[in-house]
């Protein structure tokens, strides 16, 4: 089996641990990581499967970090529970959120800089 393949499979089993506490106890706070963690997985394993990384790779990439800014940004706007209850994890989240930004825009400039368009 490709590395892929074991990637998008991963990537599905995190989407599905992700959802269950937002369906059985309406909790998005400690989930919301592992849907996006695993959508990511999946965009990752699809391109890694087709053997190169192009423009597309990299725009599907941006579009799920900016959900997961706009889910955070939502959350610290409207001081939802989940805000409330857990503010250092909504933080840590925070953290992440600008790491991931860095680490994605970094990949994509140097892609650029290589002449890898």
């Amino acid at each position: 089996m490709k590395k892929g393949s074991i990637m998008i499979i991963l990537g599905f089993i995190c989407v599905v641990l992700g959802l269950l506490p937002l369906f059985l106890y309406s909790e998005l706070i400690s989930n919301r990581f592992f849907m996006l963690g695993g959508i990511l997985l999946i965009i990752i394993g699809i391109f890694r499967n087709k053997g190169y990384f192009n423009k597309n790779y990299f725009m599907a990439i941006f579009s799920v970090i900016a959900l997961w800014g706009l889910m955070l940004l939502y959350i610290y706007l409207f001081r939802t529970s989940e805000y409330l209850e857990s503010t250092n994890i909504f933080y840590f989240q925070m953290i992440l959120f600008i790491l991931l930004i860095i680490f994605v825009g970094r990949a994509y400039i140097l892609r650029l800089k290589k002449g890898n368009l």
